[in-house]
């Protein structure tokens, strides 16, 4: 999800979706036993969209394995939306559609293992977006010519807002396949393929696009607007051609045309960091929104006005996410800080390499303004879209302490070792390094990226992400001098065990100062010297900083 814009106010922006009108609709939490009885192979949504009336229709197909016996089945949809049929394999079943959840009765439950089809019916006038991405759903907006331009953004709420689903980010589909009809001289942006052209019928144009590849009920995107396409191919770091597919307003075209090469240039760079784009074998897509941005795959929602052609932040932020969120995904937003404050990180790295060592410190010390640290980031049990960022205060901390701890991370590894870890994080194996069929997808948590860590550390790192990952405060270094002997001691909540080195400038080099037990000590004598002077570490501070 896009970061809160720097120049937003973030305390509003808390107060805005903790206080959102009606029922808040959540993703994710316990899995309940009639969703966890499935495992959804495919979904395929035929969908109509009138932008006059506001509305939709649709239905929804459903290919699923199931995993263990129930007598129900769960989906859910959104109460703003009405179920109006069901079928399971084909034959109508009694449903019913209560407080946000469909629930299916077959008349022969399906047996562990085997494989079942459910269909569903539904339409109205879908939950409209209150403050885009953050508070989502549809997006009915109007271009400068009074066409309509509609985009839907539904992350912390699921994509149950506008269609039938098992909203849970632990099971993603191996496939989508969207068929959406619209009015004629609206062009529809979705994720993964077009297949053929659009077919008119009368008044109305139905486009199809098909996903190749796993992906999470929120990404699947609909972007419609009076579109043109900007197209060009992308050379990957394996050697891969490629499409380019970028959907912008008209008016919009000569600015984005300027920006593409830079946009590219970011992709470029995280192929470098990270390893190969991960969909390939589908599209680099763009859609120009009427909101700010949204990671959707293979198809980025982007609203930054294409202003900046040295160095657009928000598309950098959601281009990581192909890497940090779609190729690698948390199964439970317990661990959302794995997509966004790796892909917050993703924006000092780049400026870094491309501006040099001061862009990525200043970039870092504008992040550090920005903590809150009022709970835990990856707390160990299971959270719902909304509690992981907002439960107990929550606001930023998944973006940006998120991204301090990778910095500080960095400074305890090592640049090489560092480097190697995040490279491995998103490609495990030589062979998912190479795939382009899906198998290179994945869901993840914060232990095995601990575990690999401290593999490639030499060392149980279990210590360092207890203190900044496991509960919400910082640690705080005791400093004292007596004698020539510089003496630090590092004070931690709860007093858990912390053995981060300390840098410290003497004689004009960065001296590493190990911290056994927590506690180091220097030689000073009468130099001078200075803790920490590039702020790599993430701690107290009795002043400025973090």
């Amino acid at each position: 999800m896009s970061r809160p814009s720097p120049r937003c106010s973030i305390p509003l922006l808390i107060a805005a979706l903790a206080t959102a009108q009606g029922p808040r609709n959540v993703s994710g939490g316990p899995l309940i036993p009639e969703q966890a009885c499935y495992d959804v192979q495919h979904y395929a949504l035929a969908i109509t969209v009138d932008p006059e009336a506001r509305t939709i229709e649709g239905v929804l197909a459903m290919r699923a394995l199931a995993t263990a016996e129930s007598a129900r089945l769960a989906l859910d949809l959104d109460p703003a939306l009405t179920a109006r049929s069901a079928q399971f394999d084909g034959t109508a079943v009694p449903f019913t559609h209560e407080a946000g959840r469909i629930w299916i009765t077959p008349k022969q439950p399906p047996a562990p293992g085997s494989p079942f089809r459910v269909e569903v019916a539904y339409g109205g006038s879908p939950r409209q977006a209150r403050n885009p991405p953050w508070d989502g759903g549809f997006t009915w907006a109007e271009t400068k010519d009074g066409s309509p331009w509609i985009a839907t953004s539904c992350q912390g709420e699921g994509a149950d807002l506008w269609w039938p689903c098992k909203d849970h980010p632990s099971d993603k589909p191996d496939g989508f396949d969207l068929h959406c009809t619209v009015p004629k001289g609206l062009v529809v942006a979705s994720n993964g393929t077009q297949v053929g052209k659009p077919e008119r019928r009368g008044e109305h144009v139905t486009w199809h696009w098909r996903v190749a590849s796993p992906i999470s009920n929120y990404n699947v995107a609909l972007n419609i607007a009076p579109y043109v396409a900007l197209e060009d191919t992308f050379t990957c770091i394996d050697g891969t051609k490629t499409p380019v597919r970028w959907f912008v307003l008209p008016e919009s075209r000569q600015r984005a045309k300027r920006c593409m090469e830079q946009f590219l240039d970011h992709v470029h760079c995280f192929e470098e960091i990270l390893g190969p784009y991960p969909f390939r074998a589908e599209k680099y897509g763009l859609a120009e929104t009427p909101h700010l941005g949204m990671e959707h795959q293979t198809i980025l929602a982007y609203g930054n006005g294409f202003r900046d052609e040295q160095y657009d932040w928000l598309h950098n932020h959601e281009l990581a996410h192909e890497w940090w969120g779609n190729l690698v995904t948390c199964r439970d937003w317990k661990d959302f800080w794995i997509h966004e404050g790796f892909g917050t990180y993703m924006q000092p790295l780049y400026r870094e390499r491309r501006f040099g060592r001061k862009a990525y410190q200043d970039e870092m010390r504008r992040q550090s303004a920005l903590l809150m640290n009022r709970t835990a980031i990856a707390p160990r049990e299971s959270r719902n879209s909304f509690e992981i960022q907002f439960g107990g205060g929550g606001g930023n901390d998944v973006y940006y302490k998120g991204s301090w701890v990778l910095h500080t991370l960095r400074w305890q590894l090592g640049e090489a070792k560092f480097f190697a870890a995040l490279r491995e994080f998103c490609y495990p194996t030589e062979a998912a390094r190479k795939a382009t069929d899906g198998s290179q997808c994945r869901f993840v948590d914060t232990d095995e990226f601990v575990a690999l860590c401290s593999q490639i550390a030499g060392e149980d790192l279990g210590w360092f992400f207890a203190v900044y990952l496991r509960q919400a405060g910082l640690p705080r270094l005791q400093t004292e001098k007596a004698g020539g002997v510089l003496r630090l001691s590092w004070q931690v909540p709860g007093g858990l065990p912390f053995a981060l080195p300390v840098p410290v400038r003497l004689h004009g080099e960065e001296v590493r100062v190990p911290m056994p037990a927590g506690r180091g000590e220097l030689e000073v004598g009468d130099a001078d010297f200075v803790i920490d002077p590039e702020l790599r570490i993430l701690m107290l501070r009795s002043r400025s900083g973090r």
